[in-house]
């Protein structure tokens, strides 16, 4: 009975011996190709194909039954955003300062903006605190039907509610131009903590008055960095710069309006965003600066 066992137990083991074989036989001289070679034999599988190697170097093909289309895009050249543990200290805070005369081209990439379509000019304003000007610029705009784009600061907000809602009745936009006035490179810091709070403070304020929000930032004293603009564009922020302005914000040393348009109209080009702010000059400026501007063929529109 023993011998019995014994002798059927050793067939079966060589004929499991020969069917592996075969089967080791049958992958390794299959007729698909390898990937990558020289071979003309057509692949029969799809582009998008996963390989992967057994132990014994053997490469099976499996198809992606849908192949994936990533559409082409620019380039992001800006560093990975949040790096573990939810700060940006590897992202860049050195401290620049906008020129509108020569912008520096790379904060496109942090959703930074100073030009939209050619044809239009976009008029801003900032205002910090209220100088006396506000009134007679809203009555100049709605007289010649031009819409601006005020960044308000949340003292404004809150000293002045009457002329915030008023811009907003006769259809101008409103955007953040922080709490306080303090650059984002101040406010950054590693974990951008301060900046995101500033923010949410303005945002607090602008609600509570007007029941709206905004995606819109202007960047306080013209100073940023790829840290705070990181940290914004998170916020879901488009940072406004410009691409015109002239030296008007100091409000005891004006300009003659000869000089406002020397130092201003050189600068203005098809598309730009155009920051003014609202002291006595421009005051008395602006209905003569929006005929000229009409006069060369440009519209104002509002910052999308």
């Amino acid at each position: 009975m023993s011998k019995r066992i014994l002798l059927a137990n050793t067939i079966i083991m060589t004929l499991s011996i020969s069917l592996l074989a075969g089967c080791v036989f049958d992958l390794e001289t299959t007729s698909d190709p390898v990937p990558n070679s020289t071979s003309t034999t057509p692949l029969t599988t799809s582009p998008g194909s996963t390989s992967l190697t057994l132990a014994s170097s053997t490469t099976i093909t499996i198809p992606v039954t849908v192949p994936v289309t990533v559409p082409a895009t620019k380039p992001i050249t800006k560093p990975a955003t949040k790096p573990a543990g939810g700060a940006y200290a590897n992202i860049s805070n050195q401290r620049t300062e906008w020129s509108y005369g020569y912008p520096d081209n790379w904060v496109s990439d942090y959703s930074g903006y100073w030009k939209f379509s050619k044809g239009n000019l976009y008029l801003t304003m900032d205002l910090g605190y209220e100088m006396g000007y506000t009134g007679k610029i809203l009555d100049t705009l709605k007289e010649k039907g031009v819409k601006v784009t005020f960044f308000l600061t949340t003292e404004y907000i809150k000293e002045e509610p009457a002329y915030v809602k008023r811009m907003l009745a006769e259809g101008h936009r409103i955007g953040s131009h922080s709490t306080k006035h303090i650059d984002m490179v101040q406010l950054v810091g590693e974990s951008g903590t301060d900046l995101i709070t500033n923010t949410r403070q303005w945002e607090v304020a602008y609600k509570a008055l007007t029941g709206q929000t905004t995606n819109l930032y202007r960047a306080p004293k013209g100073v940023f960095s790829k840290r705070g603009m990181t940290v914004l564009e998170e916020m879901g922020y488009k940072t406004i710069f410009w691409g015109a302005a002239y030296a008007d914000y100091d409000d005891k040393n004006q300009p003659s309006i000869a000089t406002a348009k020397e130092k201003l109209y050189k600068y203005i080009d098809s598309g730009d965003v155009v920051l003014l702010h609202p002291f006595k000059t421009n005051s008395e400026l602006l209905p003569e600066f929006i005929d000229d501007m009409r006069a060369n063929g440009f519209d104002f529109a509002l910052i999308p």
